[in-house]
């Protein structure tokens, strides 16, 4: 394993923390309190490349690896939480799916402008009775003479206050209504007529993120809307998840980094009892404890970016092994990224409080970065799946492992 990158992505890399440290994170106070991510930054992140690092160099992306597309999340991540999870789930949640299952039409349609950040989309999972349990999901698509008709009811969804389209998971017809295999998911234009939106919900962080519900009444999907094949949905799903946990491990090292930087720097400038706090040892042993944290999610996190780089480089006939050996060691590739997103999201959680800590007074202050920190940060474990899915998830790969 090498994590150095070549002098391309260095230079790639320090341009970008430039663009974010100057364009991104000098406002994200002021995102913060308007509550919503500005077009301009999708436009602004589009013209710079990162909304197109994943997807193919025709509609406009570049083809990076999962190592460089990570490098990059985690820069953004430390200027700005809110921006990151908005452009995230728009070039991401929605972006992967439709690169990876919409007709040749429709990629040519929306991907260049979704990449350009002149487009915003989401993905429409969870519902009001429905989170982790995926395949409890009740909207439902009919077929009719012009393809189909879509209704029910999602929430919590990211940008769905905002959107131009988003891709739905709903069970398809009556049959085999409460099995995984009627799970299908819809491209969805949201201004279309019957579409309707609940307001921008009130939350503890990431505020300038919209979220939101997503009302469908009757609402006329042509018969293209349906993506991939009937009963896809729950692996596109899924696929879309896996690559969202390894995004939001990044998400929290971007903070962590963040953190450990302000605590550092206040730690020097404040004085008490004669001397700069950083040489009290109780405040020097939790500026130890941030750095081993954030050190120990970094190396995890670049390690199974790697590995998911290797495993695309093994793909056969299009199809990745969900599997790899790794110095002679089995490695599930789907366990490994959710055994990432939760020491991630546990290590953060943790260096956002001693951050705040290290501030003292403070850190309590919304003037202080900390602060907006310590809010955002809490969304890493319940987004994706809940830190309790992702030790299900990786339990069953190690029971499945010893034959149990």
């Amino acid at each position: 394993m090498d994590f150095e990158l070549n002098q391309e992505d260095k230079e790639f890399a320090e341009h970008f923390r430039r663009f974010c440290e100057k364009e991104i994170g000098a406002v994200a106070g002021e995102v913060d309190e308007s509550g919503s991510v500005p077009r301009s930054h999708y436009e602004a992140l589009g013209a710079i490349g990162y909304n197109g690092l994943l997807h193919r160099r025709e509609f406009g992306g570049q083809e990076a690896s999962i190592v460089q597309a990570t490098v990059a999340q985690m820069i953004l991540a430390e200027a700005c939480g809110s921006t990151f999870f908005s452009v995230g789930a728009s070039c991401g949640l929605f972006g992967g799916p439709v690169a990876s299952y919409a007709s040749a039409a429709q990629k040519k349609s929306i991907l260049p402008t979704l990449l350009a950040g002149k487009l915003i989309g989401c993905l429409a999972v969870t519902e009001p009775d429905t989170g982790s349990d995926v395949s409890a999901i009740r909207t439902r698509a009919k077929r009719s003479a012009n393809g189909f008709v879509l209704n029910g009811q999602k929430t919590f969804i990211t940008n769905a206050p905002i959107g131009d389209y988003a891709v739905v998971l709903a069970r398809l017809g009556e049959e085999n209504a409460d099995s995984k295999g009627s799970l299908s998911c819809f491209l969805v234009d949201l201004h279309l007529p019957g579409v309707t939106r609940g307001k921008a919900m009130r939350k503890m962080g990431l505020r300038a993120s919209p979220t939101g519900e997503l009302f469908f009444d009757n609402v006329e999907l042509a018969a293209e809307s349906l993506l991939g094949a009937p009963g896809q949905g729950f692996r596109m799903v899924m696929e879309a998840f896996a690559m969202e946990r390894l995004a939001l491990a990044a998400y929290c090292v971007g903070t962590m980094k963040a953190c450990f930087d302000d605590s550092r720097r206040y730690s020097r400038e404040r004085k008490a009892f004669g001397r700069p706090i950083a040489k009290h040892q109780s405040v020097a042993f939790m500026l130890a404890d941030i750095k081993t944290k954030l050190e120990a999610a970094y190396l995890l996190l670049m390690e199974t970016a790697w590995l998911v780089d290797r495993q695309r480089a093994e793909a056969v006939g299009g199809k990745s092994p969900s599997r790899l050996m790794h110095n002679g060691y089995v490695i599930d590739i789907n366990a490994r990224a959710a055994e990432t997103k939760l020491l991630a999201s546990t290590y953060a959680r943790e260096v956002t409080n001693l951050a705040v800590q290290v501030h003292g007074g403070a850190g309590y202050m919304e003037e202080y970065r900390v602060c907006r920190l310590y809010r955002d940060i809490k969304i890493a474990e319940i987004g994706g799946g809940t830190s309790e899915i992702q030790k299900q998830i990786v339990a069953h790969a190690e029971i499945k492992r010893v034959g149990v």
